[in-house]
């Protein structure tokens, strides 16, 4: 009786070892792979708001025909995200197009001009190019908005907002919605 509980202890005890193991390796996975599901959702988001942003915004007459044209500076996800949008959305009547910029492209010719986390050194300088065009600037860096983009996405406590610089985007021309005001941490 006693060699048969001692095989036995062997047995589970090899059980649970192997079991373990196979917790070990899935824990790891999912810590390799829930930060990346976790982006692809955020930028999926910023889509979403982006494209909510074209319907609480109005441009200028001058800029309401042709394509619907978001630029996008910096290789970021929100690029597929944007294009998927793309495939299956309009601006009222006008089909979006997603343009990828660098930092020193000419920005001119868009209507939202997205700079990227990466790129937000360039807030600055990219507002500048812009001076009295009808381009709304959304960033995602801390201060974006006080940098000269419009509207930045932000996160607090582990939910996405956005600021919105109301001078920013009213000197380019651009009138904003006060519901989209409302909804807002307003920086200016």
């Amino acid at each position: 009786m006693s060699v048969h509980c001692f095989t036995f202890k062997i047995i589970n005890n090899v059980k649970v070892e192997k079991l373990k193991n196979k917790l070990v390796v899935f824990l790891s996975l999912l810590l390799v792979y829930i930060p990346a599901a976790i982006a692809q959702v955020n930028y999926k988001m910023h889509s979403l708001f982006i494209y909510k942003f074209t319907q609480y915004i109005e441009w200028p007459a001058s800029a309401s025909s042709g394509d619907f044209v978001i630029g996008v500076v910096g290789n970021s996800p929100i690029i597929s995200e944007l294009e998927a949008l793309a495939s299956s959305k309009k601006v009222g009547t006008r089909n979006i197009v997603v343009k990828k910029l660098t930092s020193s492209s000419d920005p001119n010719g868009c209507h939202i001009l997205f700079i990227s986390e990466s790129q937000s050194a360039h807030i600055g300088t990219l507002a500048g190019k812009l001076t009295n065009s009808p381009v709304l600037i959304l960033s995602e860096s801390e201060g974006g908005a006080k940098k000269g983009a419009g509207i930045n996405f932000i996160i607090v406590d582990d939910k996405m907002k956005f600021e919105l610089n109301k001078s920013a985007i009213e000197k380019r021309g651009l009138k904003i919605s006060a519901d989209l005001v409302k909804l807002a941490i307003v920086v200016g």
